[in-house]
């Protein structure tokens, strides 16, 4: 195996993690033993005796006297199609709410930053609404979620909504019409206090996605940073053909994927 800083074991945890997550082990079917597994992934029995442990205390595996170690199936959340449609965004988030719990942080008015500021098209220093949110499905966390809103908007959101509902079915409540939205999806190493909260290891993968929803004005009205666990949440995008000049071009499909909880 390459070199790394990460102790032997824990690498072989995070590549039989990343193995069971993409369905690499049959739920149905013993996995190899111990010996097998460590003479695949070129390390010794105890080695992998350490991963299997961690895989079992995570509850990826279990272990069943007499039959051998099974792969745990696990439910996980996925995004509908993106910014292009907004009532699809708004009905994913529906349905979101009532599949998982939400937990409020922290509420509070600020100045905005210069960053917060540009993203929202306001002046640095105009006041706004910040909430942090992390929100679990099934007991577990999965999101941690940061939105910035302006504060003639968030001084009229109440702290009990924020820990029950989406903030686009608060804005609908509040009468704000949003019609779109643009969102950019990379990733992330989480960093010590979301890594704590999303229970993941400090510098974890996680993805990351920004959205700026608009209203029908077009003015920003929340500018939204989601740090997402992998193994617990997907983006998923419908895709559709089209000819183009020169050659095919993929483009969102009219009809939105469906999510699942």
């Amino acid at each position: 195996m390459s070199e790394s800083p990460l102790p032997l074991y824990h690498k072989v945890y995070l590549l039989l993690k990343q193995r069971l997550q993409a369905g690499g082990f049959a739920a149905d079917t013993a996995m190899p033993g111990e010996n097998a597994l460590a003479a695949e992934y070129g390390v010794s029995r105890l080695t992998m005796r350490r991963s299997l442990d961690m895989l079992e205390s995570d509850g990826l595996i279990k272990r069943r006297q007499g039959r051998g170690t099974f792969a745990v199936g696990h439910a996980q959340l996925s995004a509908p199609q993106g910014a292009s449609d907004i009532d699809a965004l708004m009905a994913h988030l529906a349905r979101m709410g009532m599949h998982t719990q939400v937990r409020l942080l922290e509420l509070d008015t600020a100045p905005a930053t210069p960053l917060v500021a540009a993203r929202l098209e306001l002046a640095a220093g105009v006041l706004v609404q910040r909430a942090v949110r992390v929100r679990s499905h099934q007991g577990q966390p999965f999101s941690y979620l940061t939105t910035f809103v302006p504060n003639d908007i968030g001084q009229r959101i109440r702290r009990k909504d924020l820990g029950s509902k989406p903030l686009l079915a608060i804005f609908r409540d509040l009468g704000v019409r949003v019609a779109r939205a643009e969102q950019s999806i990379s990733a992330v190493l989480a960093e010590p206090g979301v890594a704590e909260l999303l229970d993941v290891p400090v510098g974890s993968a996680l993805l990351s996605l920004h959205r700026v929803v608009r209203d029908d004005s077009g003015r920003p009205v929340e500018w939204l940073h989601a740090q997402y666990r992998p193994d617990r949440y997907e983006y998923r995008m419908n895709m559709q053909a089209h000819d183009m000049p020169g050659q095919p071009t993929w483009l969102p499909a009219a009809i939105p994927a469906r999510a699942s909880a």
